[in-house]
């Protein structure tokens, strides 16, 4: 399990660096738009350079913040229950969230395959569309992986009522 959870962490480091450059760029153009305006005129396209890329960068730094347990998490009653009793309630909510990821990553990706199918691109800069979609789908697909890796966890603790050293 160790060396499942490496790996996942490693993708996982991947994304966040992707979305890590979506700030940057993001940054950089919202301040080049803030400057050329004072200086001759907004440069065109920022607003949908915007949204495309703060898409991109929400969607890869959530399976990022997942695995690292960066969100808030509410288990004031939970925390009270033994580990195995912490451990079902974990499995039952990993089982319901995974199923919604699962179902909202295998959507985005169609979504953006018919995107890219039909041709659709942004209003001015006739930038294609699909490639952001599906980057939002990839990181959908990754929170789906850190879902599963946590549901595995909280299942090996439900059977052994602990976890153990020894499942590597």
């Amino acid at each position: 399990m160790e060396k499942i959870e490496k790996f996942v962490k490693a993708l996982t480091l991947r994304t966040a660096q992707v979305s890590q450059i979506a700030l940057v760029f993001t940054v950089i153009i919202v301040v080049a738009n803030v400057v050329s305006r004072r200086i001759w005129s907004p440069i065109p396209g920022t607003v949908e350079l915007v949204e495309m890329s703060g898409a991109i960068l929400l969607a890869m730094a959530v399976a990022y913040t997942a695995i690292n347990k960066g969100h808030i998490m509410v288990g004031v009653l939970v925390e009270r229950f033994p580990p195995r009793i912490q451990a079902i309630v974990d499995l039952v909510v990993n089982a319901i969230a995974l199923f919604f990821i699962y179902l909202l990553a295998r959507e985005t990706f169609v979504y953006a395959g018919r995107m890219m199918e039909r041709g659709y691109s942004t209003g001015l800069l006739r930038l294609p569309i699909a490639p952001s979609i599906y980057l939002v789908a990839v990181g959908f697909a990754m929170l789906g992986l850190v879902l599963l890796l946590d549901f595995l966890k909280a299942a090996i603790i439900a059977v052994k009522g602990s976890e153990s050293n020894g499942a590597n």
